[in-house]
């Protein structure tokens, strides 16, 4: 019996021809995994967060996010991403660079090597478009998005095809002309009406989903700007919203309390750390809410805050999936491990 062992190399160029890019597939695999996370098939260890030496902070970070999916699935993985925040400006390179390993649950040994910079994106997204699904109004019109860097592009995707009344986007971005290339992007990605508006104000009033995503570490959204009914969803690392955003919401929703609470930057874990909020404020996390073990939204009135954090499931979820299309589409490159182990 050979002992040899190959594993499934994919660039990031390999990764968007097996779908990376594919927001539908992302979506589906992503409520897929939330499911068998309520039904406790999903193993995820807290999130390691590697900042650097002190002093050095806003040089970067690194992180690292591990999770076993159970199931009729059958997978594990980790994605390891530096996010450093000078990159675009400095060096002309992305801010977030990823890769994921997936494993096979049955010896352990390698399946894949990915580019993970596409999947942890496309991810991101996937999670705003499935919260946009089940927390948003039904006939929402109008998208706001504030930071109009790589996450705004795919969180329009994926808000796109859970919201098809979607008519409108407005952006706001501190760089002006960052903020009127993104809009161009989104609007080329969604094919609606997108706009660059020069104040976070003329952004967010009368939006129907607002979404934050920004490395903002003071207010930029006001509680007078947003309107009843809405969505708000937050996805940047710290404060992004004046704390009577939040309080004044009906519902507040997190991909999970115990990973927001570990990871103790975002606005929610630092409004209970201040104790401004407690446990029982928080509604729901969203995995009871797609499982429907809780409603999500009621009526048209209901302001409704979300923000997840960003679980491993995710991303290993939708990796698998772009794992699976390329091995059935013969995309990307065999490696060897080893032709035989030097130790048994």
């Amino acid at each position: 019996m050979t002992k040899k062992v190959e594993f499934l190399y994919l660039s990031q160029e390999d990764v968007r021809a097996a779908g990376g890019l594919d927001m539908k597939m992302a979506m589906e695999a992503i409520e897929r995994a939330f499911k068998l996370l309520n039904a406790g098939q999903v193993v995820i260890p807290d999130k390691i967060v590697m900042e650097l030496p002190p002093g050095e902070q806003e040089r970067g970070r690194m992180n690292g996010l591990a999770a076993y999916i159970g199931g009729d699935w059958e997978v594990a993985g980790i994605k390891w991403i530096p996010s450093f925040p000078k990159n675009p400006f400095q060096r002309g390179l992305p801010r977030a660079s990823a890769l994921i390993i997936l494993n096979d649950t049955q010896t352990g040994l390698p399946l894949a090597v990915m580019d993970g910079t596409i999947p942890s994106a496309v991810r991101t997204g996937a999670v705003g478009g499935l919260g946009a699904k089940y927390l948003a109004r039904k006939n929402s019109e109008v998208l706001c998005l504030i930071g109009l860097g790589v996450q705004a592009k795919t969180q329009a995707m994926a808000i796109k095809e859970a919201l098809p009344s979607l008519k409108e986007i407005r952006g706001f971005d501190k760089s002006k002309e960052r903020g009127i290339q993104g809009a161009r992007d989104i609007e080329k990605l969604t094919g609606i009406t997108t706009k660059f508006v020069e104040s976070p104000e003329e952004a967010v009033k009368g939006a129907d989903v607002i979404v934050t995503a920004t490395v903002a570490n003071e207010p930029i959204v006001k509680e007078k700007w947003v309107k009843e009914g809405s969505l708000f969803i937050h996805i940047g690392s710290y404060v992004e919203e004046e704390y009577d955003v939040v309080l004044n919401s009906d519902k507040i929703v997190v991909d999970d309390w115990h990973v927001v609470k570990h990871r103790r930057t975002p606005v929610l874990a630092r409004m209970y750390d201040e104790k401004l909020i407690t446990d029982s404020d928080i509604y729901a996390n969203f995995d009871e809410i797609v499982a429907g073990k809780k409603p999500g939204r009621e009526n048209d009135h209901e302001r409704i805050f979300f923000a997840p954090i960003g679980m491993a499931h995710e991303d290993v979820a939708v990796a698998s999936m772009i794992y699976e299309r390329a091995k059935k589409e013969g995309i990307g490159k065999t490696l060897t491990l080893w032709n035989e182990p030097i130790w048994v």
